[in-house]
């Protein structure tokens, strides 16, 4: 588990460091996004690795480079996904003096520890000039400023909350996909069903938790699926251990179906055990689908989804984007690329590849296809809550999130895990790391 007061050392040296290193420079927009013949060497930064993933901030890459010819862009991969693995990477970077021009982020607590050490350019000129506050999607609105500031340009927009089924072993083992909406009870009792008819080998759920995060995500669903009031309470550091109780045992009761190597995985090698017939469902966010787009498997004919139980009127938000360091080589260069970012052509270029939701709605819908049109009306719907994942960035600060993570994980991998003590070990941690937020979300 993570020590809060090493951490907090760790993050005051590091606040030392830059309020030394960041210029205050202010740079004239206009004058940096439209000098096209602009040279040098830009450095950006993401955790995109898997199929689909590579493929999308490629073609993103590709439109860049269009519109500046002369830079020589290196893309570094952080292998890790949601995040965690970015922030020490980008610390460790910032030591040595080798800031990123930009870097991939979630908008919300996650970037507070940049900001506190004066790390991120202030972008709200880059918002002002790209027009982005008519641009930007409503949803997604009051996830984007941090303290009245914009630091964070969105790229995409990701459902967290979605059940993933393969529709082959439905089939083949004559198993009912259960109508909508689901509950809890009805989605246990499929799971039931799944086990007693699955042969030795075949599971009914995954998680593909090796990097931690993606148990941290079931955990997250299981609670909004639960009770909307104890995600609130949860984010706003106001859980108590009952609660937090009521949750994992859940996630104890959903372990019982999950295949027991579920750690030895990564995310997106748990999906490809999920096409392979190995597993029946997986819990996981809509970046699958362009994962399964790269194995050649199609919606509709090769698998289907289901809203995860007790979550039909919610949608979990995964945004991401990127940031720009203030004390880069190239403070310019990462301007460019964060305003190149909400371009029209690039996001319909890169929701194509990446088959998300554009945060900006001048996103002429009918370039996506028919799963991710769903996912974006259901963005769209007035009906429909939407709520920050902690999981992703938005709704935790840093430091509680990353012991989260150990914790979740510890639980998933621990054999017939001791409910209360865990309970009791969350709340304190979320208790030591101050949490303290605002976030509504109950109506």
């Amino acid at each position: 588990m993570i020590d809060m007061t090493r951490a907090k050392t760790i993050l005051a040296v590091i606040l030392l460091v830059f309020f030394a290193a960041c210029s205050a420079l202010a740079y004239d927009i206009a004058a940096v996004v439209e000098d096209t013949e602009a040279g040098g060497r830009f450095d950006v930064y993401h955790w995109w690795t898997a199929g689909g993933e590579k493929e999308a901030i490629d073609t993103a890459i590709a439109v860049f480079e269009s519109r500046y010819p002369n830079l020589e862009v290196v893309s570094n991969a952080v292998p890790g996904g949601a995040g965690g693995s970015m922030v020490m990477k980008v610390q460790v970077l910032a030591l040595t003096g080798n800031s990123p021009e930009s870097f991939q982020a979630h908008p919300g607590l996650e970037i507070e520890p940049y900001d506190d050490a004066g790390m991120l350019y202030d972008l709200t000129d880059l918002w002002e000039y790209a027009g982005l506050s008519g641009r930007i999607h409503p949803r997604v609105a009051q996830f984007s400023q941090f303290d009245g500031r914009y630091l964070l340009i969105p790229i995409g927009i990701h459902k967290n909350n979605v059940i993933w089924y393969n529709m082959h072993l439905f089939k083949e083992y004559d198993v009912e996909v259960p109508e909508q909406p689901l509950t809890w009870e009805r989605f246990m009792a499929l799971c039931a069903e799944l086990k007693e008819k699955l042969p030795e080998g075949k599971y009914p759920l995954d998680l593909g938790d090796r990097r931690g995060w993606p148990a941290t995500h079931a955990f997250e669903t299981i609670m909004i699926g639960t009770d909307p009031q104890i995600y609130e309470d949860f984010i706003n550091g106001q859980a108590t251990q009952e609660q937090i109780e009521l949750i994992l045992e859940r996630f104890k009761e959903f372990l019982s179906y999950v295949a027991p190597d579920h750690s030895a995985r990564l995310w997106y090698e748990a999906a490809g055990r999920l096409v392979a017939g190995d597993y029946a469902m997986y819990l996981q966010g809509s970046w699958m689908q362009a994962y399964f787009t790269s194995l050649g498997w199609k919606y509709g004919e090769d698998y289907g989804v289901i809203t995860a139980p007790g979550t039909y009127n919610y949608f979990g938000a995964a945004i991401d984007g990127f940031v720009v360091p203030a004390s880069s080589p190239s403070v310019e260069n990462g301007l460019r690329w964060a305003y190149m970012v909400s371009d029209p052509e690039l996001q319909i270029e890169f929701s194509k590849a990446k088959e998300s939701i554009s945060p900006y709605i001048d996103t002429p819908t009918d370039i996506y296809d028919p799963l991710t049109l769903m996912f974006s009306q259901e963005l769209n719907s007035e009906d429909v809550i939407v709520y920050p994942s902690f999981t992703h960035g938005t709704a935790l600060p840093w430091m509680a999130s990353t012991d989260l993570h150990s914790r979740i994980s510890d639980f998933a991998t621990t054999s017939n895990p001791d409910v209360p003590r865990y309970a009791r070990l969350i709340t304190q941690s979320l208790n030591e790391a101050g949490v303290k937020g605002e976030w509504k979300i109950v109506q």
